[in-house]
């Protein structure tokens, strides 16, 4: 029995099918070019909110490195810091030859080592100014750099040096670290002292263009789904709910295999109203999780100042923090922004603050900012038909 195409579909890691983003590849080709030309190194970072395909572009510029004839090693933070983290990074193709109490490591991008219990452990530094061969250090999730208490505090000092070192191209052989993270990155880079970036190395992502996102759509029901027929129909309608947004097309991607399995590949009206449907949970369900830190009543006082700024709108730091103070106080106030920054329920662009999904910003408003109604003790509201069938407000 053929195994259902949505098993399939994930919605972390490398696209499937990647459409798009080519300005942004051709700025990182250069980078590429002029390091290796210039022996050098800097910082490539890409900032944008959850579900904009952050990790997607992450992995399509590991792959022009590759192409490019640098070597390249995934790290986590404590790579900045810790030597061994970073050698296990750099080690993850290496082979061992077992010789009586030592190995021979062959670490790519540095060579072979003698590796015994008597050699001083190394830094971060000397590992990374070790051979000769370009080397790409990529970090997802970077914003966890700006998280209290990540970096040990003796190791503070360390973290910033490394990471002047790297960007500012001072380690002797072509280095560079792409960093991939929420809208508090490109902050917690600043804490850390690298606070400038080249234009053409910072990037604040957002929704792909239309032609781009049709191109995946397209790829996902033809070569995926082997729809039969016409596909303009089904595109049509499924980008009027996913606006451009990397995450929402998996999303409706999901729903839309498994109907087209479900009725032998042939799209029909029926089905297609199926996969909206479908579709719209799954992405409600996604929204549910980017606010799962925050208690209803929070939700509720985000939402009545989302409910006074209109679709894909901005507001202020002070305006936001204001309306927090007045109901939780100062000191919560600034807890609850920074959080909604973290999760990504807010993002900063250009000095303002918007919700970076229209259609999570319809959410929050729609579910949350209702009047409350007082009822007599003991006496349930009446729920909606919408709310009674299904627990959830899609909020279209």
């Amino acid at each position: 029995m053929r195994k259902s195409p949505s098993d399939f579909v994930s919605d972390r890691g490398p696209a499937k099918h990647f459409h798009g983003r080519k300005q942004i590849l051709r700025d990182f080709g250069k980078i590429l070019r002029y390091s290796t030309q210039n022996n050098w190194g800097t910082t490539f970072l890409i900032q944008g909110a959850p579900g904009a395909g952050k990790t997607a572009l992450l992995t399509k510029c590991e792959e022009l490195a590759r192409d490019s004839k640098w070597k390249t090693a995934k790290i986590y933070p404590a790579a900045l810091w810790d030597p061994n983290e970073l050698q296990q990074s750099l080690e993850s193709k290496k082979k061992f030859e077992v010789e009586g109490g030592s190995a021979r490591i062959g670490i790519p991008g540095i060579g072979q080592a003698e590796v015994s219990a008597g050699i001083p452990p190394q830094t971060v530094k000397t590992l990374l100014r070790k051979g000769k061969d370009p080397l790409l250090l990529a970090l997802d999730e970077a914003q966890v750099l700006g998280k209290e208490g990540l970096i040990p505090p003796n190791q503070g000092h360390t973290v910033v040096s490394v990471l002047n070192a790297i960007h500012n191209g001072e380690l002797d052989r072509p280095v560079i670290l792409i960093a991939a993270g929420l809208g508090t990155t490109v902050e917690a880079f600043g804490k850390l002292g690298i606070s400038r970036f080249a234009a053409d190395a910072l990037v604040e992502l957002g929704a792909l263009g239309k032609e781009s996102e049709r191109a995946v759509l397209h790829d996902w029901l033809r070569e995926d789904g082997e729809a039969k027929g016409d596909l303009t129909a089904w595109i049509d309608m499924i980008v009027q709910e996913t606006h451009g947004w990397p995450q929402h097309i998996l999303s409706y991607v999901k729903p839309a295999l498994d109907q087209l399995h479900a009725d032998e590949r042939v799209m029909t009206a029926k089905g297609l109203n199926a996969v909206l449907e479908a579709g719209r949970v799954f992405r409600s369900e996604y929204y549910d999780q980017r606010a799962h830190d925050f208690e209803e009543e929070h939700r509720q006082s985000f939402a009545k100042l989302l409910a006074e700024i209109p679709l894909g709108g901005s507001t202020t730091g002070s305006a936001i923090r204001s309306h927090l103070t007045q109901e939780y106080g100062a000191e919560e106030a600034k807890k609850l922004f920074r959080r909604a920054l973290y999760c990504g329920i807010l993002h900063k662009h250009a000095g303002r603050y918007t919700v970076p999904i229209p259609s999570m910003h319809d959410w929050l408003v729609s579910k949350y900012a209702r009047e409350q109604i007082k009822f007599p003790h003991g006496v349930p509201p009446i729920r909606s038909m919408e709310d009674r069938s299904s627990g959830i407000d899609f909020g279209r």
